[in-house]
């Protein structure tokens, strides 16, 4: 009886058989020189893969969002130009979205410069802070989820004393780019794409979830990685980086907070120095990897469940700037932000090799920039 019912699960899971329904997608814009004016809030039908626009709140340089884990609330960052650290926090109620709040730090008080990222814990959200090079916390109120105040800051700019890695004496460029918890949730990893390094948090409660530091993992190179997005394998035993400026994919095998690095190679041919975003497909078998700046596209990977290892499947064009990407809870759409041609391209993932073929259709939105997924929470199980 065991091994049938193994049998079924794994043909369930070759079959991507999972029932075709109706998501909801949360996408986050740049609203400065562009007609975008929010964060927005459509239907997405996985049978058709048609998009329908529900809602927009109004929002300023929302780029990137988060969902809150009981699909109530939605977080953003807020990415102005002018030096400002936005973060601004907004209801879901329904095909309704609203703004709640907003906490705007001058560039005065604290250094938080360009946030191109947002972590919800639950007690807290983590912003990570790229031209500020630091990492902020912001405390969320327990009843209606809106943002009560800053509660934590890391900076992490350095001062040389003599020359290191052929920078003059002086400071150390540090980006900060995004924040992830660990799958046994006793961490949180801090990608630094300046200082070519991941830092490690141990994970406390309350307004103060980011405790003792540490440098998980660096690159010991001549040539920089620089360090972008991070993610974890469901079953918790590795993670991948996707380094921007060297267009590296390194793979770690991962235990009890430590990465131990096992595969690294280059992720795409296209030298565009710009790689961008990573995910893997929900059954586990394929990770993808987004590239910008030249020869523009989405690199396919397959991986190896046993090791953890990748292999290059191939690799899908798109338009311009795929800064950010999501796939369907189901498997069988990858929809891509092309934020410089101002559209989302929705690609059918094959389910045998991975491989994305255009549907043909897309979602005009002015510069999309990141793509949430998610079930809403009236519809039937699947």
């Amino acid at each position: 009886m065991t091994r049938l019912i193994a049998t079924a699960l794994a043909c369930f899971i070759m079959t991507g058989s999972l029932t075709a329904q109706e998501y909801r997608l949360l996408v986050g814009t740049y609203t400065e020189e562009t007609p975008a004016e929010g964060v927005y809030l459509y239907s997405f039908d996985s049978q058709t893969a048609e998009a329908t626009l529900l809602d927009m709140a109004p929002s300023g340089n929302p780029s990137f969002v988060t969902l809150s884990p009981d699909q109530n609330r939605a977080y953003s960052v807020n990415e102005f130009k002018d030096g400002r650290q936005g973060v601004s926090s907004f209801i879901l109620e329904g095909d309704k979205i609203r703004p709640l709040n907003s906490i705007l730090i001058p560039e005065d008080q604290i250094d938080g410069r360009d946030p191109c990222n947002i972590l919800d814990l639950g007690e807290t959200v983590i912003t990570s802070n790229y031209t500020g090079g630091s990492v902020t916390v912001f405390a969320l109120d327990e009843k209606d989820g809106s943002l009560i105040q800053m509660s934590q800051y890391f900076s992490f700019w350095m001062r040389y004393t003599q020359v290191v890695s052929g920078l003059p004496v002086g400071e150390q460029p540090a980006n900060m780019h995004c924040a992830v918890k660990s799958p046994d949730g006793k961490y949180v990893f801090v990608t630094n794409l300046g200082m070519d390094c991941v830092h490690r948090y141990d994970k406390g409660e309350g307004i103060h979830p980011l405790g003792n530091s540490t440098i998980a993992w660096r690159h010991q190179g001549l040539t920089k990685y620089g360090p972008r997005h991070m993610v974890f394998s469901a079953d918790g035993h590795f993670a991948y980086l996707l380094c921007e400026l060297g267009d590296k994919l390194i793979v770690f095998e991962y235990h009890n907070g430590e990465l131990f690095p096992i595969q690294t190679l280059t992720a795409y041919k296209g030298k565009g120095h710009g790689s961008a975003d990573i995910h893997i497909s929900p059954d586990g078998r394929f990770l993808y990897t987004s590239h910008r700046l030249k020869g523009d596209g989405i690199a396919i990977f397959t991986i190896d469940p046993a090791t953890g290892k990748v292999r290059s499947a191939g690799f899908q064009p798109t338009g311009t700037h795929p800064r950010n990407f999501a796939i369907t809870p189901d498997g069988r759409w990858l929809l891509c932000a092309c934020r410089d041609d101002d559209r989302i391209e929705i690609y059918s993932i094959d389910n045998n090799t991975g491989l994305l073929t255009h549907s043909g259709k897309t979602i005009d939105l002015g510069a999309p920039v990141c793509i949430q997924v998610f079930t809403p929470s009236d519809a039937p199980a699947e």
